[in-house]
């Protein structure tokens, strides 16, 4: 499975001038490659299809659904003790993994004065002078792999240039987002410089040229994921009298998935998960660090010291402007305003221990529930919300050609033998890196 590439946070001046057409194909190709690896039940429920917080949490079996044993147990803030890790997004403009971000010359704005310089000044002048440390991650990886003409490095390159060809540029935004925030989750942060000695000379690795070959495996690999959420692909919903979605594609996850799926993942299991933090036809890929909730009563729009004094009946909200919508069986009502901490991208270096980035955003919504205080259901009271919500199952990892953890064992950096570089080579041309050299190099950045 290839999914197809994600705009990021923090470029997104460029969205204005990025053809409409090309963006919605980005996006339902990038969900779609999503969904169809997810695994579904099929279960009847006020929430739709896909939109149920079981399909999202670590085991559904343990899911709180509960609001009033959320707050008994203490879940109405949580942080992870290690959370996911700042990376690049690894823009196409720049080549993706293929970005020369050590190089002082290497400093463009467009893909095709990217390419250009690239060109000229090919990856074999730096090899011939020793110049390692000056290359791209990619480049490293088909030097120590031997890999001939091509490689990971011509590969990166193309997803750059298919864009450019199609529409003679490539927007800011387009990059490896959604590899990174899975890497970000499933492997250990990349901490130091792995030295390799070869017999050609020592190249060194950087926490972020192993952190892109990690992003790319993750982008560009087959794994098990979960997988929930709306598919809006408006630039620029309408919305009804009440604020909502006129398309009901946009009206996105349900707060009563989101509240469950955080609080049960992030609190209860603690384990992150992915969000894309926009409600329309962008998409943001971004893991979740910790949250922390406010509970407030929606009639007065009062914040409560706690739970009972925000809950009101269904009877008592008589001005409710969204009476019309409410879950059938919803009998109470609660305000919500909760913060989420999720990481944020960072620029590629060579420094060691690396910081990670977080921003906070804040998201107000209600909550429905029954008569025994179980969720049910929800509604927004703003635009700023999650769309789609993912997470790699625990155990998984992208399948490469010959991959196994024989290997992690076996392989010698330094010089590697015959049978490894047939098999990176088998997945260079699936545009992937082997999976044991990858994991090899994490290890070792680990510095134990």
């Amino acid at each position: 499975m290839n999914l197809l590439l994600l705009p990021l946070i923090g470029l997104l001046s460029a969205h204005a001038a990025v053809p409409t057409e090309l963006m919605e194909v980005v996006r339902k190709n990038c969900r779609q490659g999503i969904i169809e690896s997810s695994p579904r039940s099929h279960l009847k429920s006020g929430f739709s299809e896909q939109d149920r917080a079981e399909f999202l949490v670590e085991t559904p079996s343990k899911m709180i659904r509960n609001i009033k044993v959320m707050e008994e147990k203490k879940l109405n803030s949580a942080n992870l003790a290690v959370a996911p890790w700042s990376d690049s997004y690894w823009p196409l403009y720049q080549g993706a993994i293929g970005n020369r971000y050590n190089d002082p010359q290497f400093a463009f704005e467009t893909w095709k004065d990217s390419f250009d310089y690239i060109t000229k000044n090919s990856a074999s002048k730096l090899i011939k002078k020793k110049q390692f440390a000056l290359l791209s991650p990619a480049e490293k990886y088909d030097f120590l792999l031997h890999l001939p003409t091509g490689g990971l490095t011509q590969s990166n390159w193309s997803e750059g240039k298919y864009y450019f060809d199609e529409s003679g540029s490539v927007e800011t935004w387009m990059g490896l987002c959604h590899g990174w925030a899975a890497a970000s989750i499933m492997m250990p942060e990349p901490k130091k410089i792995v030295e390799v000695r070869t017999a050609e000379g020592s190249i060194p690795f950087f926490p972020s040229d192993i952190k892109a070959l990690a992003t790319l495996i993750w982008a560009k690999g087959q794994f098990n994921n979960r997988f929930v959420g709306g598919r809006c692909n408006q630039k620029d919903p309408s919305t009804d009298p009440m604020g909502r979605p006129n398309d009901q594609e946009c009206l996105d996850n349900n707060p009563g998935t989101w509240h469950m799926a955080i609080v049960n993942q992030i609190g209860q299991f603690k384990r992150s998960f992915v969000m894309d933090a926009t409600y329309d036809y962008e998409v943001w890929n971004q893991p979740i660090s910790g949250y922390s909730i406010q509970y407030y009563n929606p009639l007065t729009k009062t914040n409560a010291a706690n739970l009972t004094g925000a809950i009101v009946t269904r009877k008592e909200f008589k001005n409710d402007p969204r009476s019309k919508v409410r879950a059938p069986k919803s009998t109470h009502v609660v305000g919500v305003k909760m913060s989420v901490r999720y990481v944020v991208e960072t620029s590629p270096s060579t420094e060691e221990n690396q910081t990670t980035a977080i921003k906070t955003v804040k998201y107000e919504y209600d909550l429905e529930l029954d008569k025994d205080l179980n969720i049910i259901g929800g509604e927004w009271y703003s635009d700023n919300h999650p769309d789609f919500l993912w997470v790699p199952d625990k155990t998984s990892f992208p399948g490469t050609d010959g991959d196994s953890d024989i290997f992690d064992k076996t392989i010698n950096l330094g010089a590697v033998n015959s049978e490894v570089i047939e098999y990176a080579k088998i997945n260079a041309q699936n545009e992937i890196p082997f999976g044991p050299i990858v994991r090899i190099l994490v290890d070792q950045s680990q510095g134990n």
